[in-house]
């Protein structure tokens, strides 16, 4: 009777080992990952590539006429109709004058705006008010 169930047993344990070990065993046909993975991956990196470009080398631009009071430059945007103080001002800006300047906008604590001149993009001449 005891040979019985070892050999029940036996047979039992043979089956269930070649099923519990193929789980594990990888299949040699999906090694890698698909093609929509990789385009995916391509997608998501060419997105990221192209805002972080955006972001660091898009500088907005101004145009507007200079104005100067107590040694400070000041412009108002055409577009926005905002007065923005000019920061790090190039020498050769003149108050009266129409240019439109490339820098970065800064919305400061207290509300007002200022805008770090990079560089002078165009001068149109004296302003017509």
């Amino acid at each position: 009777m005891a040979s019985r169930l070892r050999l029940a047993l036996t047979i039992a344990l043979l089956l269930v080992i070649p099923v519990a070990s193929h789980a594990q065993v990888p299949q040699i046909g999906n090694i890698g990952p698909s093609g929509a993975q990789v385009a995916g991956a391509i997608a998501g990196v060419a997105g990221v590539t192209g805002l972080v470009l955006y972001l660091t080398l898009h500088q907005p631009a101004i145009i507007g006429c200079v104005h100067s009071a107590n040694g400070t430059s000041s412009l108002t945007d055409e577009k926005d109709k905002r007065s923005y103080v000019l920061v790090s001002d190039p020498p050769h800006l003149k108050a009266g004058g129409r240019v439109k300047l490339k820098g970065k906008k800064v919305r400061n604590k207290d509300g007002s705006f200022t805008f770090r001149v990079k560089k002078v993009d165009k001068d149109y001449g004296a302003c017509n008010q």
